[in-house]
């Protein structure tokens, strides 16, 4: 994996396209008169004033050679997950949130290996890379 690109395009797909349907269904499995809304960002790069919405970064590019043939680098993403300010139960939407994401990443099929390396605050971090 030698460019962002194409990871870009795939996260693009799964947070814009995909993410309101796991959203969704988490809406449904909880059914407690919390309701998630799908985040207002129509773009990865996007800097959507409306909320909920999320800022993407790339926080980290680590590059290694597994077996001197394969290439590989591995990105660590940041999504920040925005929400209204003084929001009731804030930190139990955001753990929402963060579920679809989650449920989201390890559910589809993709060319790249997702996986959550963090949380912290209202910050989510993955790590993206093309070996499993």
């Amino acid at each position: 994996m030698k460019s962002f690109e194409p990871v870009y395009k795939e996260l693009e797909y799964l947070l814009i396209q995909k993410l309101p349907d796991y959203i969704e269904k988490i809406n449904k499995e909880h059914n407690d008169g919390i309701i998630l809304k799908p985040f207002e960002n129509t773009t990865l790069a996007e800097n959507c004033i409306k909320l909920p919405s999320f800022t993407f970064s790339i926080e980290e590019t680590e590059y290694s050679e597994k077996d001197r043939i394969i290439e590989n680098t591995v990105y660590t993403i940041c999504l920040e997950i925005k929400l209204s300010s003084n929001t009731e139960d804030e930190q139990i939407i955001f753990w929402r949130y963060a579920e679809a994401v989650i449920e989201m990443i390890y559910s589809e099929d993709t060319e790249y290996f997702f996986d959550v390396s963090k949380m912290k605050g209202n910050l989510l971090y993955l790590r993206v890379s093309n070996e499993y």
